[in-house]
């Protein structure tokens, strides 16, 4: 898991790693070896070609399309016979719960029933080089929509009216996005204890128009718990940047939403929390 370029594999193939996998495969332990991918789609081709992979997976919706492995990444390994498992089609959500509004407008007068989550899904399949997708589903409902867009969808079917709604959805969502993070927790645990997705997730909401959501959202992940977590414990040591998959700078990112989400209610009630959560 979490293969960034050719150098993580170089140092696994120093440690051995062939030979183990060798030896698993023929005792039946191991069937199909593959790997999971945050990097650049050149380093992604270029790892493609170090192996004789089984699959792989990696990180790919309509909003990243062209980050990471991306499309380049996606039609690279499947030219090479190699199936490709997604993660991330939904970005942890935030392609269905965290739309601006304007996002949500497009899905809503487009017609045709069908949610943002089916939408989301649908893009995927809509390409012939995708394997399998991974989507995260915590009920009857979203098991059931899941099944159903994956048995009903079929590769190029897509229409341009299709893409261009999918056009208008990605530029309503980067224009209210303050930063990319699609909260992997790669960069946790911090050595200041900082919540870093949890910040980031507050600010694009804030970003998003969603005030009291944000503001909410931040108080609780950082002042109601046994260990302040805010993003003001931030020393810039680093350890998160380079753990980043989408290389965000993380530092100055934080900076920014400390400014943005700690205003003067934030001050008030972190100062009388304590005092409350007394009682």
């Amino acid at each position: 898991h979490f293969m960034t370029d050719v150098r993580s594999w170089e140092r696994l193939r120093g440690l051995g790693v062939e030979e183990w996998i060798a030896e698993k495969k023929l005792s039946g332990q191991i069937r199909q070896i593959g790997f999971s991918y945050h990097g650049t789609s050149e380093q992604f081709c270029r790892l493609v070609d170090a192996y004789d992979w089984d699959f792989c997976q990696i990180q790919y919706n309509y909003l990243d399309e062209h980050s990471q492995a991306g499309v380049t990444g996606l039609k690279y390994a499947a030219e090479k016979g190699i199936p490709v498992i997604i993660m991330e089609p939904l970005r942890g959500g935030r392609l269905v719960n965290d739309l601006p509004k304007k996002a949500q407008m497009y899905f809503e007068r487009y017609g045709g029933g069908r949610s943002p989550a089916e939408w989301g899904l649908r893009w995927l399949w809509n390409q012939p080089e995708v394997t399998c997708v991974l989507s995260g589903m915590n009920s009857l409902e979203m098991v059931r929509e899941n099944v159903r867009a994956a048995c009903e969808a079929e590769a190029g079917e897509f229409t341009p009216r299709d893409h261009k709604l999918i056009a208008a959805v990605r530029a309503a969502i980067n224009a209210k996005m303050a930063v990319g993070c699609t909260g992997c927790r790669y960069c946790m645990p911090c050595p200041q204890n900082v919540d870093i997705p949890g910040t980031f997730a507050a600010y694009n909401r804030l970003a998003a128009g969603k005030w009291f959501e944000a503001e909410r959202e931040y108080f609780m992940n950082t002042v109601l718990r046994s260990d302040y977590t805010g993003a003001g414990n931030c020393v810039g040591c680093g350890k998160c940047e380079r753990h980043c998959p989408q290389s965000i700078e993380i530092r100055k990112e934080l900076a920014e939403a400390k400014d943005a989400l700690e205003g003067i209610p934030y001050r008030i009630g972190r100062k009388l929390a304590p005092l409350v959560m007394k009682y």
